[in-house]
């Protein structure tokens, strides 16, 4: 049900990028670029004790246990103690990342593709200003063919709550912009709280392999 709610999703907004994007020849650009090269992270199924079976990569340095390796961190973000609590990563994990009010974490390069149609993680609240709802939002980062960056929203973002939960699975926008069903192109993601303080741990791109 997520997987196929995230999907219509991201071919809405996608459909909307993309006609904006051919409305004029000069927009033609933009079809993302291709990787050189790209990381194949093992895969596993940690989410499958909450009813989603799907193989999962490990985003590089996802797990914190080697500290923020590779992530750019801002505004106070980082490495603490604790995992998340349902170990999915092994029972000898200890780590970690903090968000607190106005912070933001950004991933090193990995690859998607036609193939990498979700994102998911571990998140817990840990605070919210005045009361208000606060969001763990997420963006994506891609190079268009003619060398332009540009930030997309990943949909949707996290409302959780204060106890460790998975995600939903975030679709992505990006994977779906490549230039044919064998291409990849380089992402970065970048999490930011809004209206709070988050902890996150464990990230995973779905790579929807054969199984």
């Amino acid at each position: 049900m997520y997987r196929k709610l995230g999907r219509t999703v991201a071919a809405g907004f996608t459909a909307a990028i993309a006609c904006a994007a051919f409305a004029s020849p000069a927009s033609a650009g933009i079809l993302t670029a291709s990787a050189q090269s790209c990381d194949n992270s093992p895969l596993s199924q940690p989410f499958a004790r909450f009813g989603d079976s799907a193989n999962y990569k490990l985003m590089p340095g996802g797990s914190f246990e080697s500290g923020a390796t590779g992530w750019t961190l801002a505004g106070g973000a980082k490495v603490v103690s604790g995992n998340e609590s349902y170990n999915v990563g092994g029972s000898g994990q200890k780590y970690s990342l903090t968000l607190p009010s106005g912070s933001s974490a950004t991933t090193p390069l990995t690859c998607v593709g036609l193939g990498e149609p979700t994102l998911r993680l571990f998140a817990k609240r840990n605070s919210a200003l005045l009361g208000l709802v606060s969001t763990l939002t997420v963006q994506i980062q891609v190079q268009t063919s003619l060398g332009l960056s540009a930030w997309l929203p990943v949909l949707p973002g996290d409302l959780g709550g204060s106890s460790w939960h998975p995600t939903a699975p975030m679709p992505l926008l990006a994977n779906l912009l490549t230039l044919s069903a064998t291409d990849r192109t380089p992402v970065r993601f970048r999490f930011a709280p809004l209206l709070g303080a988050w902890q996150i741990d464990d990230v995973y791109v779905d790579p929807m392999m054969r199984r």
